[in-house]
C-alpha cells in the first residue's frame, strides 16, 4: 500500500500512523502517557545526580591533587572561587570558570604572576574534565613554561608528584611519562629557538 510512495513520505505516513496508534493505545490504558514523563522525570534526576557526584569527585580530587604539590610558596594553590562555582554549577560551572580565566590570561595588562595562574589552571581544568582535553591541556602547559620562565617552575621540577600528575592527566595512549618528557623537552627548545 505505501510502496509506491516516495521515500520521504513513507516515512511520514509511518510516523502519523505510529502516532495515531500512541495516542489510541494512551486511551485504552489510562496514565501510559503520565507514567512515560514520570519515568523521564526520574531518570533526568539520576543522571542529574550521577553527573553532580562526578563534578563532586573531580573537584575533591584536584583539591586533594593540589594539597600535595611540591609548590612551597602557594604558586599551586587552589583557586576557592573556582572550586564553589564548579561544584554549585556543576554543568555549567566549567565553562564560567574556563572563560573568566581566558580572560585574565589574555588580559596583558596584568602581571605576569596572574596571567600565568590563569594559564596553569586553563590547562589544569582541561586536564581534569569529564572528557579531558589532554592536547590543549599539554599546549597550556609549554606554553606557560615557554612565556612565564620566572613562574610556577615548582611543578615542572622531577618529583613523584609532577610524574604522578603527568601520568593521570596528560598521557596519550602508548606514551609514558619519560617519552612525554622528552618529547615536551624538544617541542619546548624547536619553540624557544623560533621565538
Amino acid at each position: 500500500m505505501i510502496t509506491h510512495l516516495k521515500p520521504e513520505f513513507r516515512k511520514a505516513w509511518l510516523l502519523a500512523v505510529l502516532l495515531l496508534l500512541g495516542s489510541l493505545l494512551a486511551g485504552c490504558m489510562p496514565g501510559t502517557i503520565e507514567t512515560a514523563a514520570g519515568t523521564a522525570f526520574i531518570w533526568d534526576q539520576k543522571q542529574d545526580y550521577k553527573h553532580k557526584g562526578e563534578v563532586d569527585r573531580a573537584v575533591d580530587r584536584y583539591v586533594r591533587d593540589h594539597a600535595e604539590s611540591p609548590c612551597k610558596y602557594g604558586e599551586d594553590r587552589v583557586m576557592t572561587s573556582a572550586v564553589e562555582i564548579l561544584k554549585k554549577y556543576r554543568l555549567t560551572g566549567l565553562k564560567e570558570v574556563y572563560k573568566r580565566l581566558e580572560g585574565i590570561y589574555e588580559d596583558e595588562s596584568q602581571p605576569d604572576n596572574v596571567r600565568a595562574g590563569a594559564l596553569y589552571n586553563m590547562a589544569v581544568l582541561q586536564s581534569r574534565r569529564h572528557a579531558p582535553k589532554k592536547i590543549l591541556a599539554r599546549e597550556f602547559f609549554k606554553r606557560l613554561y615557554i612565556e612565564f620562565p620566572n613562574e610556577y617552575r615548582c611543578i615542572f621540577k622531577a618529583t613523584e608528584w609532577r610524574d604522578s600528575m603527568i601520568e593521570q592527566q596528560l598521557l596519550l595512549p602508548g606514551e609514558t611519562v619519560e617519552s612525554f618528557l622528552r618529547e615536551a623537552a624538544e617541542d619546548i627548545e624547536k619553540r624557544k629557538g623560533v621565538q
